[in-house]
């Protein structure tokens, strides 16, 4: 294969196609086959179809055979037309559709039938029909999109999969992702009906549902994946590294992701499992918003695991370990969805989801009711409970352990029939209370639910949840969720020595909050006051930790615009971090979470009745994650501790004793993914550091790994020593002494090829994410000076190349404004800018710019921008243009052409489009009519001048007719462009235009008006 022939279809495209056809069994046809533009008597009649009506209504006469023909046109009438305000909504109603059928009444003979229409047959899947095209054209309102590839379902685009070179390695992803979501704007239609969207380049692959923003999108793992070939032995892979255009650095163990990602999700019985049983969309009653969710492949394996143990195995228990913040909520509502479509196996069975605490039960309840889960039953009392459990089957449960506490007399059933999920099985799972619930439910089904590792005091859990040598049924740990993503890891750090609590140093600790007093007051003071708690209320010690929580966090958390949290030991020392605070950075800045009882100070109540309550910010009611709102510091002392997800929550300031579980789910509040956010961070002032390392030795040591990151200074340095040498080589041959334009320029040649400038963003951000660690730690003094160059030039790259991926947004805000910072003190904005060719002070902008290959470089990138933006309004003018910059700057990398001339050959170009205006003036042309005489022009390369008049009429002629003959929404309707193509041929056969290009330029004339006269 030649180096020329790698690029995204044949190294992405082609072999995701090939894996479907071949391995997966999906026909396959080119998207021209299915172009009304391109061939007669088409499947689609318009370019805006989006779904295949013929194989749809064939395909539903065959899984529904009782269907009349008025039922099935019906049936499909209900999918294309469906009634709503927005493309989810619209995406929202479809889903349920397709998974549950749609109902209705139709003739037969005498009398009128109920009958329910399935669009897929989920039971026998070989009846279905799975369709991949490639290259399918798209109308949109105002443009055309080409996805690579569609997936069709009888007949229905399910499935988008838009795929990049891995020659861009990181960055091939993301802009699959990014086109992914112009697509959505520009051709919302086509994803009315779409349950899954792909982005791909051979070595990585990402999906995602509609709407997601970007790092929502995923990739798919399986642990058996090691069974296929692994990416060192891929053939393509081999060619590539032979020819150097990745390096053996790239590659790992594993197969292609691509390869992974389709083989799992796209197996067609997974892809309709999944459409089936693992998307929700999730409703937000407060913000008024929804949110389609697709499961990750833990939550695939976690499921369906347990839906195989109940249905086919004797011993019907197991483990689920899913580390905190991994989507442990969901797991239970997928499975609650699939077991209740098991409907040979377990006949509609009693669905029982016990946790221990109210404020839990209260959260897995609405997490329920947000999916639309039909009818989940929040019991408030022992006798309801009972009552469900005792009559009958069908029901989803929610209640809490306590409603267990008497023992009973009689089972309340002995049904086989009954399926318990409890959550955080380790903390009541074998008390009295759970024995009283085995004692109950004899037969039932027992899967329990945790978020931390068991400890090694648990082994009756492992009895009462596994059987016999096993310990987990599926596990999903730490290491794997930062792996993913899914969870930010979570740094440790101890904070002022002279005040910190080191494990039972009551006298360190004394002489920390009292170095002045003598030896004798203090062993006074140690007799009366001789306990740990007691210190940690002093009012002197809470004041002095407030203003070093203050001083860190306007250093390290609020610059990059993250929140933190306060926990106290107990009320009364909130209290007065509460007031500490006040003091210090205003009341707006801080609120204290906790519920006032009758029994509190009067003050209490007047102050603190009102603040937010523990409900307020748990259901996203209160401001704390709004990040445009002052609110910076929740204070807590048992409140929020489990259960709060708050994305935007970095730091917690620890001010309270905890141990063992307590301790690591408290911690892992810090760890939800947030845009720039690289770490949560936790700030030690009572020594849990040491406690910690004495409370870990109860789990299995490989259950703890990847847990906490300690905050080990030197380590830290050592690794952003590294990363700047990473990223400050790629520019070793550059003269730093140099006039800073010529500096400028001699990197920004270096980072021209794009591979080149995706190796030095990734660096960079390593090095990026370092300085944002330490900073502003006196330690990162040696690297700011190369840091401030290096970003400068990552902003002179992003405005020459205009290359998005190099936006500073991608950094955290600390060192954007350090960057930001250091090109306006150093003068070089203007060298740094994008240049815009339509700007009149063009000349002027450029003469600063350097060199003449630099000058070029400024010229060339400024030119594609504006073809980009405008060839669909020219195509013909815009074609040329771009043909012109392409031969000007193939014969400069021949060398044929020294600098000063591709310079003068691109200023020429830019002058050809600024005088397209003054020629259309010239021939009494407005912008419009102009574009179809470019089109004539094209056809037709006379020079003679009547023939230029002629010319010049003929586009008025053609702009006016196709201008009378818009109506509204006449892109949307198939007749009116029917009589706009009768209108053209007519005109041109009057002209006696050559017949065997009348159709060509009859669709280019249609191309032309539609984003010219989008009305």
């Amino acid at each position: 294969m030649a180096q020329d022939k790698f690029n995204e279809d044949t190294l992405s495209e082609q072999p995701a196609i090939k894996q479907l056809h071949e391995k997966l069994g999906y026909e396959y046809l080119h998207g021209d086959q299915l172009d009304p533009d391109l061939i007669e008597n088409c499947e689609r009649l318009s370019r805006k179809d989006v779904i295949l009506e013929g194989r749809l209504k064939k395909k539903l006469a065959e899984i529904n055979p009782r269907l009349t023909r008025e039922s099935i046109d019906k049936a499909v009438r209900k999918i294309t037309h469906i009634q709503a305000e927005t493309t989810l909504e619209a995406n929202r109603i479809f889903h349920k559709m397709l998974i549950s059928g749609v109902s209705f009444e139709q003739d037969a003979g005498a009398r009128r039938q109920n009958v329910t229409v399935n669009f897929i047959d989920f039971k026998e899947i070989d009846k279905n029909e799975f369709l991949a095209v490639n290259q399918l054209w798209i109308r949109g309102q105002k443009t055309a999109d080409r996805p690579d590839i569609v997936i069709f379902i009888n007949g229905i685009p399910i499935v988008i999969i838009e795929c990049k070179s891995p020659v861009a390695k990181n960055t091939g992803v993301i802009d699959a992702q990014t086109q992914l979501l112009r697509y959505q704007k520009e051709i919302p239609q086509f994803f009315r009906t779409n349950e899954l969207l792909i982005g791909c380049n051979l070595f990585g692959a990402k999906y995602g549902t509609i709407e997601a923003p970007l790092e929502h999108y995923h990739e798919w793992k399986e642990k058996e994946s090691g069974k296929a070939p692994n990416m060192r032995e891929h053939p393509t892979v081999k060619e590539m590294l032979k020819l150097g255009l990745i390096e053996e650095k790239d590659l790992t163990e594993h197969p292609p992701m691509q390869e992974v990602l389709i083989a799992a999700i796209l197996k067609k019985k997974n892809l309709l499992d999944i459409i089936q049983n693992y998307i929700v969309f999730d409703y937000s009653k407060e913000e008024h918003k929804v949110v389609k969710k697709i499961c990750r492949y833990q939550q695939f394996s976690a499921v369906n695991k347990i839906v195989k143990r109940v249905t086919t195995e004797d011993d019907k228990r197991g483990i689920i370990w899913h580390w905190q913040g991994s989507g442990k909520s969901l797991i239970m509502v997928f499975t609650a969805v699939k077991l209740r479509r098991e409907e040979e196996k377990l006949k509609n069975p009693i669905i029982l989801i016990v946790t221990d605490r109210r404020k839990l039960d209260r959260q897995i309840t609405e997490n329920f009711q947000n999916c639309n889960f039909p009818n989940p039953a929040q019991t408030k009392s022992m006798e309801e409970l009972y009552s469900l459990l005792k009559t009958g089957s069908g029901h989803t449960i929610m209640t809490t352990i306590q409603k267990f506490r008497k023992p009973l007399v009689a089972p309340l059933s002995k049904s086989k029939n009954i399926i318990v999920l409890t959550d955080e099985a380790h903390r009541t799972q074998y008390g009295n209370f759970a024995l009283n619930l085995r004692n109950a439910l004899p037969n039932a089904s027992f899967f329990a639910f945790t978020g931390t590792p068991l400890n090694k005091k648990d082994r009756n859990t492992y009895r009462h949840f596994s059987p016999p040598n096993e310990r987990y049924l599926d596990r999903y740990d730490m290491r794997d969720s930062e792996e993913d993503e899914a969870t930010k890891p979570i740094k440790y750090q101890s904070r002022l020595p002279n005040l910190q609590i080191v494990g039972d140093s009551i006298d360190a600790l004394l002489k920390g909050i009292f170095p002045e007093k003598p030896q004798k007051e203090l062993a006074e003071i140690k007799r009366r006051y001789a306990t740990i708690d007691t210190l940690l209320r002093a009012p002197r010690r809470v004041e002095r930790v407030a203003m070093d929580i203050v001083d860190h966090f306007n250093a390290k958390i609020g610059p990059n615009g993250f929140k933190a949290m306060i926990v106290a030991c107990d009320r009364p020392t909130a209290v007065k971090y509460k007031e500490a605070l006040d003091k210090l950075i205003g009341k707006n800045r801080s609120t204290i979470v906790m519920t006032i009882n009758n029994a509190d100070p009067q003050e209490w109540k007047e102050k603190y009745r009102r603040t937010p309550t523990e409900e307020d910010l748990l259901t996203g009611k209160e401001v704390f994650q709004n990040p445009q709102d002052p609110l910076q510091f929740l204070i807590v002392c048992d409140m929020l501790l489990t259960g709060f997800d708050a994305p935007i929550l970095q730091a917690m300031y620890l001010d309270q004793r905890m141990k063992e579980h307590t301790l690591l789910q408290a911690v892992a509040r810090t760890n939800r993914p947030y845009p720039r956010k690289n770490f949560g961070l936790v700030v030690d002032y009572v020594g849990v550091g040491r406690e910690l390392a004495q409370a870990l030795a109860i789990f299995d040591k490989e259950d703890l790994e990847g847990i906490f990151s300690v905050d080990d200074i030197k380590r830290e340095i050592i690794a952003l020593g590294e990363a700047h040498k990473k990223t400050i080589v790629f520019f070793k041959s550059v003269k730093r002494g140099l006039p800073p334009e010529e500096v400028i320029q001699k990197c920004l040649e270096i980072l021209c090829p794009e591979d080149t400038r995706v190796e030095f963003e990734t660096a960079f951000r390593e090095f990026a994410k370092g300085m944002d660690i330490l900073m502003p730690d006196p330690c990162v003094n040696p690297f700011v000076s190369d840091f401030k160059f290096l970003g400068m030039i990552r902003e002179g790259a992003k405005n020459l190349y205009r290359d998005e991926s190099l936006a500073l947004e991608n950094c955290s805000k600390k060192v954007e404004a350090l960057i930001h910072a250091h090109i306006i003190d150093s003068g070089v904005t203007e060298i740094l800018a994008p240049i815009h060719i339509t700007a009149p002070d063009f000349k002027e902008k450029l003469q600063i710019k350097g060199s003449a290959k630099a000058k070029a470089s400024h010229v060339e990138y400024a030119i594609r921008e504006v073809i980009n933006a405008k060839v669909a309004e020219d195509p013909r003018f815009y074609s040329s243009l771009k043909e012109q910059l392409e031969t000007a700057i193939e014969t400069d990398r021949k060398r044929r052409k020294d600098e000063a001339d591709l310079l003068k050959d691109l200023v020429s170009i830019k002058e050809q489009e600024e005088r397209r205006g003054l020629v259309a003036k010239e021939k009494n042309l407005t912008p419009d009519e102009f574009a179809f005489y470019g089109l004539l022009e094209a056809y037709e390369q006379s020079s003679n001048e009547n023939a230029d008049e002629k010319r010049i009429a003929l586009a008025k002629k053609l702009f006016e007719t196709i201008k009378s003959k818009i109506v509204i929404d006449w892109i949307e309707k198939e007749d009116a462009q029917k009589e706009m193509r009768r209108e053209i041929k007519n005109i041109l056969r009057e002209i006696k235009f050559p017949e065997d290009k009348s159709e060509l330029f009859t669709r280019e004339a249609l191309d032309l008006a539609r984003v010219r006269l989008p009305y």
